[in-house]
């Protein structure tokens, strides 16, 4: 039966029966497999299965009281239920149903959320989570019978994200930062840089914001240098890493997730903030480890940094927003050209905007002319920008920077449209009846100058 189990499956049956045999119990019980899932699923697959509201040790507790077996001495070979057995095979046979050629540890889960007579099931009702709305969630996503006709046209299009470190050091304040952190190897004697270093520049940096805003969550260059010199290893910088390079590979991350946040809150030039919310998002390395430990909610500091940055949300940030709540409007679980559009005619103001509108481009009509292009898709908890949105971005980001602007603006992003004319966003332009030539032409116009983009 265990043929079809991926290895993150197994170690569910495998977290199942040490759970039996640590509890002194004669047999694996469906509610040793539900703590098994439970003690497996992290991040993202807690939070699916509503795992993340339950309480790891009231739920041991719930298992431990609910099974009547108690034998005197371990049994070494502890063998399986008939509700363990049953959920098992239900696994195998739903991940037949749903055209997947695995078993997951997802479809284990949906097996305890239908055989809702089981013992494992009773101990789940127990706890504050909406059994039928995840069962009915699971299904839609484990459902592999139309993953290819509901792909995103922009999907499969090459990812050209930026990998050059080099390029970073375009950037002013981004350079500055990076130089003092690779002189900081010196006194530790490292050859590479790492993300600690990395913070460590900013830290030194009074008159940056985010130090500002860090102070305040107690943490300084005297705290973080303090908690540096506990960590034994720089292990956690190097993870999955195959080969040396002159940064880490998390401190090489973490500036790549600054430079989309740069992008995404249309910022030009990467900032120290960004750099910090980078170091956070990517949850590894010995930056993030110090960092996480002073501050508890991820979220809320993102908003207090973007606050600080911005008197006022700036323009592109709100048209992104806007291309994500279009998308999960019309369950699309990845952000397109075709929502970055929508956001710019959702947002309703500036060039981009304007220039459309004067095209006899309207919200409702391009709205329309996505929902014939783009197939509802799975629901997701986190959204993706297809390869060709972030291209858009990094265009929009570069255009801006060559001008000279501080910020990136809604005719930058409209641009990145148009040097892209095989995409989503320009198939919906041509289908309502304008091209590359005429929008390129009616942003000149809406500038002031005639600026050449």
């Amino acid at each position: 039966m265990f043929e079809k189990y991926t290895q993150k499956a197994i170690d569910v049956v495998q977290a199942a029966q040490n759970y039996a045999l640590q509890f002194n119990h004669d047999k694996v019980l469906s509610q040793h497999i539900l703590i098994g899932l439970v003690s497996q699923s992290k991040g993202v697959q807690a939070k699916l299965l509503g795992f993340d509201k339950i309480n790891f040790g009231e739920l041991t507790i719930e298992v431990h009281n609910s099974c009547a077996i108690h034998p005197d001495k371990k049994n070494e070979n502890i063998i399986f239920s008939s509700e363990a057995r049953n959920i098992l095979k239900k696994a195998v046979d739903l991940s037949s149903e749903l055209n997947s050629k695995f078993v997951l540890p997802q479809h284990i889960a949906l097996a305890i959320f239908l055989l809702n007579e089981y013992g494992s099931y009773q101990i789940l009702k127990k706890f504050d989570i909406d059994n039928e709305k995840i069962a009915y969630n699971l299904k839609r996503i484990l459902d592999k019978s139309s993953d290819i006709e509901n792909l995103h046209p922009e999907i499969t299009i090459e990812n050209t994200q930026l990998t050059n470190i080099n390029d970073f050091f375009k950037e002013k304040i981004i350079s500055d930062i990076l130089s003092n952190a690779k002189a900081k190897l010196l006194t530790k004697g490292y050859e590479i840089v790492g993300s600690e270093q990395i913070l460590q520049s900013i830290l030194d940096n009074d008159e940056y914001k985010i130090v500002e805003i860090l102070n305040k969550y107690s943490m300084n260059s005297e705290v973080f240098n303090e908690k540096l010199n506990q960590i034994p290893t720089r292990n956690a910088e190097f993870e999955n890493s195959e080969k040396q390079i002159i940064f880490t590979p998390n401190a090489f991350n973490a500036l790549l997730l600054a430079l989309d946040y740069a992008k995404e809150s249309g910022s030009v030039g990467i900032l120290p903030e960004h750099v910090v919310l980078g170091i956070l998002k990517s949850k590894k390395g010995i930056a993030y480890q110090i960092l996480s430990s002073t501050i508890p909610n991820f979220v809320d500091f993102e908003d207090i940094v973007m606050k600080k940055l911005n008197d006022k949300i700036p323009e592109t940030l709100a048209i992104l927003r806007l291309a994500k709540e279009e998308a999960r409007a019309l369950d699309c679980a990845t952000i397109g050209t075709e929502m970055i559009l929508l956001g710019i005619l959702s947002y309703g103001a500036g060039i981009a905007s304007d220039t459309l509108r004067h095209l006899g481009i309207n919200l409702k009509d391009a709205r329309s002319e996505v929902k014939k292009l783009i197939k509802p898709d799975k629901v997701v908890e986190t959204l993706s920008y297809s390869p060709r949105a972030k291209k858009i971005l990094e265009v929009a980001y570069e255009t801006a920077r060559e001008h000279k602007r501080s910020k990136i603006k809604s005719e930058n992003l409209l641009y990145g449209i148009t040097k892209m004319p095989n995409c989503a966003a320009m198939q919906v332009l041509s289908n309502l009846g304008t091209d590359v030539l005429e929008i390129q032409q009616g942003i000149k116009q809406q500038l002031l100058g005639g600026m050449d983009l």
